[in-house]
């Protein structure tokens, strides 16, 4: 037996290495002691250096020891010559490159590189940005060196063109750099912004999808280049507009609709009648900060509104921001009980940009290439995806069928999202009925659809009779923005909550069969419906308990409940 080695026992390897961590830890503890009995002493030393640095370097997070750092540099700023703090941040920058090494993530870490490099004399942030090259090229995805390669980029006065061409030196030498992608739809709008659509200028998107289609072909799974390109298809904004103006004479009310949610207020949403500004104060339906429709009072009582709206008032509304310049505005000549004017003649295609002639063909060849790629994978979630983006963009009705049909084949291939692609599909089918619509229209038929969420309700500001049954739809939130509807059928949905149909102030007649409304509260948002006559409940759990009529019997107007008297 002499001479051979002996083999230790996992138990007896756990031992020593169980002892081992238990005296790291006391030289640990030992050595934070040390360090916060110091910092308490106001004592600014090099023993205090030597003793953080130790920790630091295997402990990168340890924010405290940072702190107590800055305070020794910034003490050695007052006692030091010039030469000697520089080689003292100089020192400062390799154990901060150190600790990056250990964890290039630390966050401490890269705050207090950044905040030597501001306090050292004659800081190189030309060699900064070559370090933050050498850290993305260990990793291309590390948020925290971006940021920080953000900040230095300033201090070295690097042009935003100049960051353009590294994001693009970046993508061509991995396309699935997602940062990289990312930087560069940062950039893209500050060097080639077009004023005139506030947006990027069309020709230089254009041939971003040249270079999309490079890396998609590369690896079609890849989900950095189609973010990208979802990004590019909605670059096309749509100019803010005051799309419509109505006078509601029986209610006392203006509203406002916008082509986007505003945040106005008195000075911002001016209110005139026959040339003069009105005083009103605004408030959005919904009740948030920013809505696409905002309403008031006119500034007169009740009785003599009839008289005040003669048929002869001409009111009109405009918005000026905080430059002063007036953005859009809308005319409306009172007539009748109820006066609307809309700032187009119908609502083709409100919800597409309108590409030009050299747009649309660009487009027209990234469907073509993208079809070909869904051949080539045809379970690519991106590629079909992209797919059906690209057809809506389009807008032509040939693509209808190829998008219910990829709409469908998604739900199968992405079954973990197939939530979304279902309320996606419920948007298209709104979008295209809401299209289609004329803009006197009073009634709209959305039964039938297999709606799971509503949404753009905002556009039927003027809508009278909305039918959503035998849909699947959850909720009604978006209701609230049919300031005129007088009946709503909700039948065979899987509504448990009415929220969205409070104070509805012209709803007369709701039909909500078979449904899932449990319990009684789930009727309290018809109180505030002070207009309501005919309610239906047949088919919902909360009819097998009585106490739902306690509730009912407080609706002021209510006369029937499924046809029968209260």
């Amino acid at each position: 037996m002499h001479g051979r080695v002996k083999v230790r026992t996992t138990e007896e390897q756990a031992e020593i290495k169980r002892r081992e961590q238990q005296e790291k830890l006391k030289i640990y503890l030992g050595a934070t002691r040390k360090i916060f009995a110091k910092r308490a002493a106001e004592e600014y030393d090099e023993e205090a250096l030597e003793l953080t640095g130790r920790i630091l370097e295997k402990n990168p997070d340890f924010y405290t020891l940072w702190n107590y750092r800055r305070e020794i540099l910034m003490f050695y700023k007052t006692v030091m010559t010039e030469e000697d703090l520089k080689q003292l941040c100089l020192n400062e920058l390799d154990l901060t490159q150190n600790c990056l090494r250990t964890n290039p993530k630390s966050y401490a870490t890269w705050h207090h590189r950044f905040w030597t490099m501001e306090f050292q004399p004659e800081a190189d942030w030309n060699r900064e940005l070559r370090l933050c090259s050498y850290f993305l090229t260990l990793d291309e995805r590390n948020f925290h060196c971006w940021d920080y390669r953000r900040l230095v980029g300033k201090k070295c006065n690097v042009s935003p063109e100049q960051e353009l061409n590294y994001s693009t030196r970046l993508i061509e030498a991995n396309f699935s750099n997602y940062s990289a992608w990312h930087y560069r739809s940062t950039l893209l709008p500050v060097v080639h912004y077009d004023s005139s659509k506030g947006s990027v200028k069309e020709d230089v998107l254009l041939k971003e999808f040249d270079l999309i289609q490079n890396a998609a072909f590369t690896d079609p799974d890849d989900q950095s280049v189609w973010f990208y390109h979802r990004w590019l298809l909605g670059r096309s904004k749509m100019p803010l507009e005051i799309l419509n103006l109505s006078v509601f004479k029986s209610q006392n009310t203006i509203a406002v609709l916008f082509s986007e949610p505003v945040e106005v207020d008195s000075k911002s949403l001016l209110l005139k009648l026959n040339g003069k500004n009105l005083p009103v104060s605004w408030q959005s339906v919904d009740g948030s900060r920013a809505s696409t429709i905002w309403k008031c009072l006119l500034p007169v009582s009740e009785k003599k509104v009839g008289n005040f709206l003669n048929g002869d008032e001409k009111f009109e509304v405009s918005v000026r921001f905080s430059n002063g310049i007036e953005e859009c505005c809308l005319t409306n000549t009172v007539n009748g009980n109820k006066s609307s004017t809309w700032n187009k003649i119908n609502r083709a295609n409100i919800f597409r940009a309108d590409f030009s002639a050299a747009a649309k063909d660009v487009l027209e060849r990234e469907l073509e290439s993208c079809q070909q790629l869904n051949e080539m994978e045809p379970n690519s979630k991106w590629t079909l995806f992209t797919c059906v983006l690209l057809m809506r963009a389009l807008n032509n009705s040939k693509f209808q069928n190829d998008i219910e049909d990829f709409m469908e084949k998604l739900t199968k291939v992405d079954s973990a999202r197939k939530n979304y692609y279902k309320d996606l599909g419920s948007k298209f089918v709104i979008e295209d009925t809401i299209e289609s619509l004329p803009v006197e229209a009073t009634e709209v038929n959305l039964s039938n659809k297999k709606l799971t969420r509503l949404c753009h309700f905002d556009q039927l500001i003027l809508i009278e009779k909305i039918d959503l049954s035998s849909n699947n739809l959850t909720s009604v939130y978006p209701l609230r923005y049919l300031m005129c509807v007088k009946s709503i059928n909700l039948d065979d949905n899987q509504l448990s909550s009415l929220e969205g149909v409070e104070e509805l102030e012209n709803l007369e007649i709701l039909s909500i069969k078979r449904n899932y409304l449990k319990k009684e509260n789930n009727l309290e948002s018809l109180k505030t419906c002070l207009k309501l006559k005919e309610l239906f409940l047949e088919g919902n759990p909360i009819m097998d308990d009585t106490e739902y009529q306690v509730t009912l019997k407080m609706l002021p107007a209510l006369k029937l409940i499924d046809g029968s008297e209260l």
